[in-house]
């Protein structure tokens, strides 16, 4: 009997068993959720707020809410790369290179391979705020720990120039030695300026104005979105079946592993 095999099948089962069950549930009911809540407008949110406040209770409030509006920032931001003005972005240089490896042929003999790989050299976040906007009414959003979708910006390969000194984002980059640098990925997803946003989350006072973060209470959805709430729905759908198939392949796997491997 080996042991190594049922451990490894074991294992892939087990892990199978949480995407298939587990996990699909808790997707599953993140998207009942959405589909339940009651859209506020930002109107109306600022207007619950300020009633609070003028009450001396806006300290203890805390609501879960799912609201639309456009997306703004303080003062002119634009993307890295291309130079888009946004409300935000995310950027990486990534290094695309080549290695060796010694490997085994089917006749056991030693062979030199050479593969493709990459690495991420740097990358940065927009430290500009995030505001959800509407009507007049500007609400800031706390993206830390947010499900974000964001929208796909600049995507160009640039080939490596020895004789070229490299700077990401203010650090000098030093290729590696024994070169096989084939060159570098310059990748962006942003919020464009105005960009319709749709966004879920915990509505509360913070820093002394009303602001939009991660709930307080666990398993909480906190969505901020370039994308519609049917998008976001269809997507977390995708994920939820998707889930459920790579399950049952772990599984059957796992159970073939275990079995077959003696």
């Amino acid at each position: 009997m080996n042991m190594v095999a049922i451990g490894i099948g074991g294992l892939l089962v087990a892990g199978g068993a949480y995407l298939s069950f587990v996990q699909k549930k808790r997707t599953e009911g993140k998207v009942t959720e959405l589909r339940f809540m009651k859209a506020v407008s930002l109107a109306e949110l600022d207007e619950t707020w300020k009633s609070l406040a003028n009450e001396g209770l806006v300290e203890g409030y805390r609501d879960i809410v799912e609201t639309n509006g456009k997306a703004e920032t303080d003062g002119e931001l634009k993307a890295p790369y291309s130079n888009a003005p946004c409300a935000y972005f995310e950027a990486t240089v990534t290094r695309e290179f080549e290695k060796e490896e010694r490997v085994k042929d089917k006749d056991g003999n030693m062979q030199t391979k050479r593969t493709r790989s990459s690495e991420t050299v740097s990358s940065r976040k927009s430290p500009s705020p995030l505001y959800i906007a509407d009507g007049g009414v500007r609400v800031g959003v706390d993206l830390d720990g947010a499900s974000l979708y964001l929208k796909d910006g600049e995507d160009r390969f640039e080939p490596y120039d020895s004789n070229k000194t490299y700077s990401f984002f203010g650090v000098q980059f030093t290729a590696p030695a024994g070169g096989g640098t084939l060159g570098f990925r310059y990748k962006e997803r942003i919020i464009p300026l105005g960009h319709p946003l749709y966004v879920v989350g915990e509505a509360r006072q913070s820093g002394g104005g009303l602001r939009i973060g991660r709930p307080s209470e666990a398993g909480k959805p906190f969505i901020v979105s370039t994308k519609s709430e049917e998008e976001v729905v269809n997507d977390l759908k995708g994920s939820a079946k998707g889930s459920f198939y790579l399950g049952i392949a772990l599984m059957v796997i796992g159970a073939a592993v275990a079995v077959f491997l003696r």
